[in-house]
């Protein structure tokens, strides 16, 4: 149960006010919309992730690579890339189902995610 405090009760809460920056100040501003948060759908985000694993796992399978993390971030970031880079060629992989062509092309961007960190690293 929440503690009310004697001097507003009854009042509704405003919205707070950041507090004073001290020291040195960053060169960005950081916000959240809180209304964009709340709209988010959970279920596409934890569907989003679940191909980010998968697809994370086959491209490490296919070019090497191991961890949980790894699959996760490889797949997600592979997800993006893919996505890009194969609308902008327009390439079309020919999937009609729509989840096996997600995995496909998240696949294929987390192969050239792991091969770029491979290069650089």
């Amino acid at each position: 149960m929440a503690k009310t405090s004697k001097r507003n009760q009854g009042k509704p809460r405003g919205p707070r006010k950041a507090p004073e920056p001290t020291g040195t100040r960053l060169p960005f501003r950081i916000s959240v919309d809180r209304e964009a948060l709340h709209a988010l759908d959970k279920r596409a985000i934890a569907v989003q992730v679940g191909i980010g694993i998968v697809a994370g796992w086959l491209a490490s399978w296919l070019v090497g690579g191991s961890g949980l993390l790894q699959y996760v971030v490889t797949g997600l970031a592979g997800s993006l890339i893919g996505g890009f880079l194969l609308e902008r060629f327009g390439i079309d992989l020919g999937f009609r189902n729509q989840t096996a062509s997600r995995i496909a092309t998240a696949t294929i961007g987390a192969m050239i995610v792991v091969l770029l960190a491979r290069i650089i690293g």
